[in-house]
């Protein structure tokens, strides 16, 4: 299997890694080893040195206790008194430190009682002396109790002591073969690992020289055609990019041509929307007139009839003032006569007279009344014959005002389909216009895209024109490089 240039590398850098690995394991696991026999070595003195506190302490007590029963002063309890508040400590300690020796816990189990024991046999000793004298103090001293029971606590002591010295050897030993092992793999594994990695990287650099030296050889090859190719690419861009431009420029003028073209459209078609609601509104306007023509026509036959009507009774009215007339001729002649009558009869007839004058009067008012009013019924005849006469003109001129009218309306209404025609007409060409403002956006957005994409193959031709001179030279210093160290 042919291995590549990297994967050697990383072979090497991996079996230097597993020798460091493998010297770094056994230095760990020796140091370890190492600090963990330290750490039980300082255990086991600190586990001597319990022992040797209990026993001390013990010794001071008894020490006090003899002083006080041989001299009787309390200043000789004062070693009692030291001892006996000492030695709960040091087995408390004892007790945490041998945790995980079920011998050593067993063996302090029967070294509290007797503690307890000796400090009694103290305690009875003081205060035999205290309370009976010297000599009561001394018999207890001679039945030996005390020293049995610390012949007993030394026993004990010893033994705890000589299994911690015991474990002691044991750890020493352990030490001195984590030092020598230590030591060994210093001594010896550090130069073979180093001639070892010598020997394969020597290997490897010879490898990998030789290997770069043929990839160096088809990069030099490699790296003219690219620039070569790369440089035709580069003059090919720019043409393109400069055609590009061109077209974009074209595209742009277009644009703003088309948008005229839409604004025009717009316009057309806005004022188209505006004749047609105009011509709406006239044809509206000319049904209104109709309409109002019609009402005018009805209107004047209806004042015809009256006219009519106000002839006949002016006629009717001429009559009675005719018969007016013809009473007030008859109530003359009657005032006439009764003033007469009034004359004829003397004082007797004066109010008559005055009645007869007052009728006479009233008589000739009555005359010219009726003067007056047929005067103003003269005229109302020939103010009715004229109005007959220009009614009777009117509703001529309203019958040809509407006919008129109606052809206007229909020449209206023609019109107004032709514009609504040309306002649906303007108004596709509006969207049509839009429609196409839309796509030449879209063209000139897409142009102005391929314009920047030139550019930037533009660039990137040349980066990589730059990129592949610049790996020419790479090739041509790392074969100088290469032919130096071979020579």
């Amino acid at each position: 299997m042919k291995w590549s240039v990297g994967t050697k590398i990383g072979a090497g850098y991996t079996l230097a890694l597993a020798i460091l690995l493998i010297l770094g394991v056994v230095s760990y696991r020796n140091t370890t080893g190492l600090i963990e026999a330290a750490q039980m070595k300082a255990h086991t003195y600190e586990v001597l040195e319990n022992l040797a506190k209990v026993l001390f302490a013990l010794t001071d007590a008894e020490t006090g206790q003899r002083g006080y029963v041989l001299v009787g002063e309390d200043r000789y309890l004062e070693p009692y008194h030291t001892g006996k508040s000492d030695v709960n400590q040091p087995i408390q300690n004892l007790r945490k430190l041998t945790a995980d020796n079920p011998s050593q816990q067993h063996r302090l189990d029967e070294l509290e009682p007797l503690v307890a024991a000796k400090l009694a046999e103290l305690k009875e000793t003081i205060d035999l002396r205290k309370s009976k004298g010297y000599e009561a103090a001394l018999q207890v001293v001679r039945t030996d109790k005390g020293k049995k029971v610390m012949d007993d606590i030394r026993k004990i002591a010893a033994e705890m002591g000589n299994e911690e010295k015991v474990l002691l050897e044991q750890r020493d030993s352990e030490m001195k073969t984590s030092s020598k092992t230590t030591l060994a793999v210093i001594v010896y594994g550090i130069p073979l690992a180093f001639a070892l990695l010598t020997v394969v990287g020597s290997r490897i650099v010879r490898t990998i020289t030789r290997q770069l030296r043929e990839s160096i050889d088809q990069l030099a090859t490699s790296s003219s055609e690219i620039l070569a190719t790369s440089t035709q690419i580069a003059s090919g861009a720019a043409e393109t990019a400069t055609a590009v431009s061109e077209t974009t420029a074209t595209v742009e003028e277009v644009k703003q041509t088309a948008q005229v073209a839409s604004q025009k459209a717009r316009y057309v078609s806005d004022s188209a929307q505006k004749v047609a609601q105009v011509s709406q509104t006239g044809r509206k306007s000319v049904e209104d007139a109709g309409a109002g023509m019609q009402r005018i026509q009805e209107q004047m036959e209806s004042v015809a009839e009256s006219i009519v009507r106000l002839s006949e009774q002016s006629q009717a009215i001429g009559e009675i003032i005719a018969t007016v007339n013809d009473l007030a001729e008859q109530s003359n002649v009657l005032a006439v006569n009764a003033a007469i009558e009034a004359t004829k009869a003397g004082e007797q007839g004066k109010g008559f007279g005055v009645v007869a004058q007052e009728v006479k009067s009233l008589a000739e008012q009555s005359k010219q009344a009726t003067a007056q009013v047929r005067g103003i019924l003269g005229d109302i005849q020939k103010a009715t014959g004229a109005a007959v006469l220009a009614t009777e003109q009117g509703s001529k001129a309203v019958e040809a005002g509407m006919r008129q009218t109606a052809e206007a309306g229909e020449s209206i209404r023609l019109l107004a389909d032709s514009i609504a025609e040309a306002v649906q007409a303007a108004a596709q060409i509006a969207a049509s216009s839009q429609q196409q403002m839309v796509g030449m956006d879209q063209v000139a957005l897409a142009m102005e895209n391929i314009k920047q994409a030139s550019t930037q193959n533009v660039a990137g031709t040349r980066q990589a024109e730059l990129a592949a001179q610049n790996l020419h030279e790479l090739g041509q210093k790392l074969s100088a490089m290469i032919g130096d160290r071979a020579s």
